[in-house]
């Protein structure tokens, strides 16, 4: 697939800049493994074909040119494998909340924490964000994991704070400020 910009993250990881060219394809590793993407993410029953993946697109897009989300594909040997985002984005109070998701096949690599770490170098030596924040559900203990690996500490647990499913689940949320962010 040609990717007009990726930004690399090591020899074989990549950060693409998302293009309704590349809907198909995202839509094609979510549907494969939607068992395991819909275990914590609400929107997974709604992405129904390759054109809500490009509504999905265009929704991102369109907060970039607002300023109020960034999102960009993980290629792993320019295949893409997930997706990655800042959203909640506040220019004024330089701030972001991230958020991820990977395919089963890559899970377990370290890939997911490489790419937050370089979200979190792009969001504060690029865009001047200040704090970055993760918000994961208490029992995805991958990408708890993957908060604290890539130098976010716990700031507390919100009780009952997303509805998923028809269930309340609580939330572990986790920060990390510019002054706090060691480049490895």
């Amino acid at each position: 697939m040609e990717m007009a910009f990726k930004l690399k993250i090591d020899e074989q990881l990549s950060l693409v800049q998302p293009s309704f060219s590349m809907a198909t394809e995202v839509f094609k590793v979510l549907d494969k493994d939607r068992e395991h993407l819909r275990e914590f993410l609400d929107f997974v029953d709604n992405t129904k074909s390759p054109e809500d993946e490009k509504g999905y697109i265009k929704l991102k897009l369109d907060g970039y040119l607002k300023e109020t989300d960034r999102l960009f594909f993980i290629a792993f040997d320019d295949e893409i494998i997930g997706s990655i985002d800042l959203h909640f984005m506040s220019l004024s109070d330089e701030t972001a909340e991230i958020g991820y998701w990977m395919s089963s096949a890559h899970c377990g690599k370290n890939i997911a924490t490489k790419a937050v770490r370089a979200v979190c170098e792009l969001a504060f030596a690029e865009m001047g964000l200040n704090r970055l924040t993760i918000v994961a559900d208490v029992t995805n203990l991958a990408s708890n994991r993957v908060a604290e690996k890539s130098g976010f500490r716990k700031e507390g647990t919100l009780k009952q704070a997303k509805k998923l499913y028809d269930e309340f689940t609580d939330l572990n949320t986790y920060a990390l400020l510019k002054s706090e962010f060691i480049q490895i």
